[in-house]
């Protein structure tokens, strides 16, 4: 193998200066995924390039055999860095650190090994002879079996690593499209010039080191343009493997036939299997419970492990390919066995409020009225103050209950006159507290929505205004923006204190900070199942905003509010 051309040695040291370039810019990147694996190819192309150029200047014999033992080491090493790089980036962490990989270093050194060695036993190269053309100097030797296998075990990690970055960055589709072209083209060049070199095609010198100017310059395109390093894909396949291995619902992958292709962790422990004794097994051999189907939802769905019976809520998906093939389902198994477990307390809560309280709560009224109607004095006050205590109790039952006897089906919606609706609530409010209800709404505007949870949202906002202000002036106005109907309620009181506020607003109670009473529960709650806004200013007195859309179409479900 004989070449030689003027520029060979100022070639390669361009290669190797372009290659100390991007290894520059890398710098910021260190700590990306698989970027250590790509510095440390870049950083071999640089050697390999410094190395040859050297070479080709050398005019020792003995040093230039070196060189070209060197050579050799770069070749053999820069596949696998370069395949390390791509698992790494790609987001195959498991592979690349694997024993399997770790030992796959063994061919690369065994490799380097030979070629340093191979003046020793020619197992690599033979006849080896430097020869000096136009002041270069180069070398002429026959390869050996081993050391075309040597070239192709190298190469084909090349390829390895480029179809992975390649395959891989397409994937996110036209966001890296050009930059994983300018990827998989990259080594393509150099590729090509090892290929003529080993096979004593075309050109007979070694034109690898020239042909890395434009690996250098897509590889430069590509990661430091375009940043391909600011959004790789691990980080895709990192949230894949988490959306699925790391949550704690079950989720089992089945094929057509309900067959098990994949298991997370947390549906091996709802199964008591492990996934790879499960593989291929019928997902519904192994469920002991109710009956599973493949492609079914299931409201709720037994499964019994351990001696235990949890219930689940079952969602299955159907996997297809890009060519719309029908290839499996996903199965996600929610667990809503706390949850049915909370909705029998309250059940049986409920029912204990409603009858045993309410029904004890009448007889202590009743005979609270007795003892005021009989005693006098002091005794007859403290009956007074039972009797006024239980009926608030009474009430804040009965208002508590109106949420749970409220309709939320569709048929529950229907127009509502506003004005008629409104006057007919406050009308037996301001009879019974003593003040002042005006109410200002155009004749004739309607609102398609709920009417009970109307009358509760206009009935404890100004019952809350009554009861708190003596002799209270309120105002119910609405006016319409939009799509939209805004109703006020506003009074002349002190407002509402800021703490009654500030738990609505969260959402939630504590031990130290909650609310005196229901009625603002229930408005939040019912504004809420209306898909409305509620919003409260007491810079002067209270003014309550509830915006509600005109044509409710979409029914929600207040129990879960």
């Amino acid at each position: 193998m004989v070449g030689a051309v003027p520029w060979l040695a100022l070639g390669s040291f361009a290669s190797g200066v372009g290659s100390l370039y991007l290894l520059a810019q890398l710098r910021d990147h260190w700590d990306k995924p698989g970027a250590k694996w790509f510095v440390a190819t870049i950083a071999t192309i640089t050697v390999w390039c410094g190395t040859y150029g050297v070479a080709v200047l050398a005019s020792t014999p003995l040093v230039r055999r070196g060189l070209e033992a060197v050579t050799w080491v770069c070749l053999v090493w820069i596949g696998f860095f370069f395949l390390a790089f791509a698992l790494g980036y790609t987001g195959r962490t498991t592979i690349l650190e694997s024993r399997l990989f770790t030992g796959l270093a063994a061919v690369p050194a065994a490799g380097s090994l030979l070629a340093l060695t191979n003046p020793f036993h020619t197992l690599l190269w033979d006849d080896f002879r430097p020869l000096a053309v136009d002041g270069a100097s180069l070398v002429q030797y026959t390869f050996q079996p081993l050391g075309y296998v040597v070239v192709f075990v190298a190469m084909l990690f090349v390829v390895f690593g480029t179809v992975l970055v390649f395959d891989t960055v397409i994937s996110y589709g036209p966001l890296y499209r050009r930059e994983a072209i300018a990827v998989g083209l990259s080594p393509v060049p150099p590729g090509l010039a090892v290929l003529v070199w080993a096979l004593g095609i075309g050109p007979t010198a070694n034109l690898t080191t020239l042909a890395f100017l434009p690996h250098i310059a897509l590889d430069s395109y590509a990661f430091i343009r375009s940043g391909m390093f600011e959004f790789h894909p691990a980080t895709r396949r990192a949230g894949e493997r988490a959306a699925i291995d790391d949550i704690a619902t079950p989720v089992a992958i089945v094929d057509v036939d309900g067959r098990i292709v994949n298991l997370n962790p947390a549906a091996e422990s709802m199964l008591g299997v492990e996934k790879r004794s499960a593989l291929t097994d019928p997902l519904d051999g192994l469920l002991v419970g109710d009956t599973f189907t493949v492609g079914e939802a299931y409201d709720r769905f037994a499964v019994e492990n351990g001696g235990r019976r949890d219930v689940y809520k079952v969602q299955q998906t159907e996997l297809r390919d890009a060519g719309d093939t029908h290839l499996g389902y996903t199965a996600v198994f929610q667990d809503i066995t706390d949850e049915i477990q909370r909705e029998r307390r309250l059940a049986v809560l409920n029912r204990f409020l409603r009858h045993n309280v309410r029904n004890e709560s009448v007889v202590i009224q009743a005979r609270a009225e007795l003892l005021a109607a009989e005693l006098e004095g002091e005794p007859a006050d403290h009956a007074a103050t039972i009797e006024r205590a239980v009926d608030r109790l009474v009430e804040s039952g009965d208002k508590a209950r109106t949420l749970s006897t409220a309709g939320v089906d569709a048929e529950d919606i229907e127009p509502v006159a506003l004005r008629e609706r409104i006057e007919d609530t406050v009308r037996p409010l301001a009879e019974e507290y003593g003040g002042t209800v005006d109410v200002e709404v155009p004749d004739g505007l309607t609102l398609r929505t709920q009417p009970v949870l109307l009358g509760v949202v206009v009935t404890n906002l100004v019952e809350n205004a009554l009861q708190h202000v003596p002799e209270a002036t309120v105002e119910v106005s609405t006016r319409i923006e939009g799509d939209d109907v805004v109703l006020t309620v506003a009074d002349n009181g002190p407002g509402v204190p800021e703490h009654e506020l500030s738990v609505i607003e969260r959402g939630r109670e504590t031990d130290l900070d909650h609310g005196s009473g229901i009625g603002l529960w229930l408005v939040h709650w019912a504004v809420q199942t209306l898909e409305g806004d509620l919003a409260f200013d007491t810079s002067d007195g209270t003014t309550a905003t509830v915006r509600l859309p005109r044509e409710r179409a979409v029914v929600s479900d207040p129990a879960a509010a």
